[in-house]
């Protein structure tokens, strides 16, 4: 299917997510729990969707249809502004609008793909300043790092603030809340890089200290003799154990991280850590294709649209024409299936009983955008 049938599915799909989730004050609403009648969503939802708007900007202005994606993108950093949280030691957004008499946590997976949609922004629109906000995201999530000498598999980063709220029963750490902030922490560093500065968002070893965690932690494949490929386990609870989830998100995850690592690690005298690194994003792919093929409907919409972004930056990194042409048709096969068999006559996508979700909704205009872009652009993701 040609880009132009994809940017116009993503066109229509996000202006069906403005029409049925959207509030008059510009946040949007939620469809979650607590669900209270007019109440504005979470910072998880609000983030994709701020996501779905910069992926829209990253598809060919000729194929847009008129759509304005600048101004998409400015009203939805404008929304993210009122879960901003400038609380000590180091601000970032809150799960939910400040002030509401919900919520008030802060988790470092919901600030990290902020931050990513930020880098993206920054790759697209440079030197407007989103760079210097990502930076304070990843700040946020270094001090999330558990320093715990006795904790079990000691270091990580807890998934939800420690010490008030949730943070105070729930000391789990997750693949969500490191391998998403290391891909921050890298994709920073690279930009520091490219603008001959020193630092930038903290110190970028910690980003290279969370990727190790959960390779160490919560690869479920370092048994079988090909450490680093994955599948990944979801987390380590609090008590020790092990949650052995294989979502699809944190595969992408740990794809894009080791993607970064290899184009940090470069040409010449490093081509050895690059070429162990683009190994492992690369068996780590090979073994999602192979698990989540006829079962991507398992998990969230959300989750898949993770999975198959990161998917794209391996393409762009990968030599590997027949693990480009797998990518591609994995990513096409889902986006039609969902077209044809989840679309309402309203271009709402509904995935399970309930009803759309706003999370559903912004992943599906996230597909369709990405299939839409250039492959040359891919490297400019995420």
């Amino acid at each position: 299917m040609n880009p132009q049938v994809h940017a116009a599915r993503a066109v229509r799909a996000y202006a069906a997510m403005r029409r049925h989730f959207l509030r008059r004050d510009g946040l949007y609403r939620r469809d979650g729990r607590p669900r209270v009648p007019g109440m504005a969503a979470h910072l998880w939802p609000t983030a994709r969707a701020f996501v779905a708007a910069v992926d829209l900007l990253g598809v060919p202005h000729d194929l847009r249809l008129g759509f304005d994606a600048d101004a998409a993108v400015a009203a939805h950093l404008g929304a993210l502004e009122v879960y901003w949280d400038e609380r000590a030691p180091e601000p970032a957004y809150a799960s939910d609008v400040i002030g509401s008499r919900f919520g008030g946590d802060r988790y470092y997976d919901d600030n990290a793909w902020v931050g990513l949609g930020l880098v993206q922004l920054e790759h697209l629109r440079p030197g407007r300043g989103h760079a210097e906000r990502a930076a304070t995201l990843f700040r946020f999530a270094a001090n999330g790092w558990d320093a715990r000498p006795d904790a079990p598999s000691p270091g990580g980063v807890f998934w939800v603030e420690q010490g008030r709220g949730k943070g105070a029963a729930n000391h789990d750490r997750n693949v969500v809340s490191n391998a998403p902030n290391a891909q921050l922490g890298l994709h920073l560093a690279a930009l520091a890089s490219r603008a001959g500065e020193a630092s930038r968002g903290g110190d970028h070893a910690r980003a290279q200290d969370m990727y190790a965690w959960v390779n160490v932690t919560l690869d479920a494949g370092r048994t079988a003799g090909a450490p680093g490929t994955g599948l990944f386990f979801d987390k380590l609870r609090g008590d020790g154990t092990l949650d052995k989830t294989l979502w699809s998100y944190n595969q992408g995850s740990m794809i894009g991280a080791n993607v970064l690592l290899a184009r940090r690690a470069g040409p010449g005298a490093n081509a050895g850590p690059s070429a162990t690194y683009l190994a492992r994003a690369e068996g780590i792919a090979a073994n999602a294709l192979r698990h989540y093929a006829g079962r991507y409907a398992d998990g969230p919409a959300a989750f898949n649209a993770i999975l198959f972004r990161n998917l794209l930056q391996l393409h762009a990194a990968t030599a590997d024409t027949v693990l480009r042409e797998r990518i591609r048709h994995a990513m096409s096969t889902y986006a039609a299936a969902a077209w044809t068999a989840h679309r309402d006559p309203h271009d709402l996508f509904r995935f399970r009983r309930g009803g759309p979700t706003l999370l559903d909704q912004s992943a599906m205009v996230q597909v369709y955008a990405l299939l839409a872009w250039d492959p040359d652009d891919y490297h400019r993701l995420a």
